[in-house]
């Protein structure tokens, strides 16, 4: 899993790799960012972790967590 960053800066994933580490279908998961009912937290990180982001995606009573390196690249990932 990667992400990017469109041109405004904004937080690019594939949705379908998004939703099955949610566990639920990409369908689902459109569905609730349409009606607003995802939850999405970008911590950059500072000292030792400069250069990575933390990612949390919340949706439909689950979570996922990201820490990706500078370049994009999901370095570790926890479900819960």
């Amino acid at each position: 899993m990667r992400y990017e960053l469109d041109t405004d800066g904004a937080w690019l994933v594939d949705p379908n790799e998004l939703a099955q580490r949610l566990g639920m279908a990409t369908s689902h998961l459109l569905s609730q960012m349409r009606r607003g009912l995802v939850s999405t937290t970008i911590v950059s990180g500072s000292g030792l972790d400069q250069g990575r982001s933390r990612i949390t995606v919340q949706a439909a009573g689950t979570a996922w967590q990201g820490t990706f390196d500078d370049g994009g690249t999901l370095m570790s990932e926890v479900s819960f």
